[in-house]
């Protein structure tokens, strides 16, 4: 019997863990849009940092030599065109202080179209890349973390239905 028990233990323990991590989340951060700096763009994207009211933002901080960053340049890509027509923002914010050119070179094999900047900071503390923070119509934070974790996705699709049409 104590057998099967260690068995079901060890089996069981990530999902114990997770769900212990998700309750011990920590509160989101009572932080605006306008702590958000926007570096100096470096692509041919229209961007008015002045028209942002009214719009869901998604800010995501990456580097041209992070792997995982350059991973999610294709999903931010499609975030963005999808949401669009919706009220959604994505700006991206180079945060390895690469050159324009090495910039512009991944953006091309990614084939990104929307706005990114060299430099800039999302308006929250964070650390490591890649790392997204999601804007309210109020300009609220309402998310930060990992682009590829699956709050992500959801917070942007609850913030989009916010958005007066």
């Amino acid at each position: 019997m104590k057998y099967y028990q260690t068995i079901a233990a060890v089996v069981l323990m990530p999902f114990l863990l997770s769900a212990k991590e998700k309750e011990a989340a920590p509160a989101v951060p009572d932080v605006s849009v306008e702590k958000v700096s926007f570096g100096t763009q470096v692509n041919e994207a229209a961007f008015d940092a002045k028209a942002l009211a009214g719009k869901v933002l998604v800010v995501e901080s990456w580097g041209v030599n992070c792997p995982p960053c350059i991973a999610s340049l294709p999903e931010m890509q499609s975030l963005a065109k999808s949401g669009e027509k919706k009220g959604l923002v994505v700006v991206g914010l180079e945060a390895q202080n690469s050159s324009k050119e090495a910039i512009l070179k991944v953006l091309k094999s990614a084939r990104v179209t929307y706005p990114v900047m060299q430099g800039g900071n999302i308006g929250v503390a964070h650390n490591g890349i890649p790392h997204a923070a999601v804007y309210g119509v109020d300009g609220k934070l309402l998310w930060h973390g990992h682009p590829a974790d699956d709050e992500f996705k959801r917070k942007v699709k609850e913030a989009l239905r916010a958005v007066e049409k």
